[in-house]
């Protein structure tokens, strides 16, 4: 057996009619968030086996470029990692980190609980500078 994962429907249903055209069977394995088409290997000769490939390729291409048009613009342009925190004031601040260091600390602690660490400093920092130099 052969599989061959979709998020698409109608990438997946393309293919699904290809199979189906070549005289393969073939049976669908829904996931969570993607489709496996299972297509039974009998009667799949090498030539038949390229063509399969090559249109799967080509789908999976298209499906790719399908979910890039429909993604979310990433939060931040550049590479890395970083945490959003929210101030005492109610502004959201991003704080840029250094992907080996969040690597590093996520070994340890969950990423939540790095968000409340960075949101406890924060605040601190905040209430320090309210309470003007020198304060304690």
């Amino acid at each position: 057996m052969l599989e061959y994962v979709f998020f698409q429907e109608a990438p997946r249903k393309h293919f699904q009619d290809f199979l189906t055209e070549q005289g393969l069977a073939w049976t669908l394995e829904p996931g969570d968030l993607e489709t496996l088409v299972v297509v039974d290997e009998a009667g799949l000769d090498d030539e038949l086996a390229e063509r399969v490939e090559s249109m799967y390729d080509e789908l999976f291409a298209a499906e790719e470029a399908l979910q890039a048009e429909h993604a979310a613009p990433p939060l931040r342009p550049h590479d890395g990692s970083g945490l959003t925190i929210k101030l005492p004031d109610g502004r959201g601040v991003y704080v840029q980190l250094p992907p080996e260091l969040v690597d590093r600390m996520l070994t340890v602690i969950t990423a939540e609980e790095l968000a409340v660490l960075v949101e406890v400093i924060a605040n601190a920092v905040t209430d320090a500078g309210r309470a003007g130099p020198g304060a304690t």
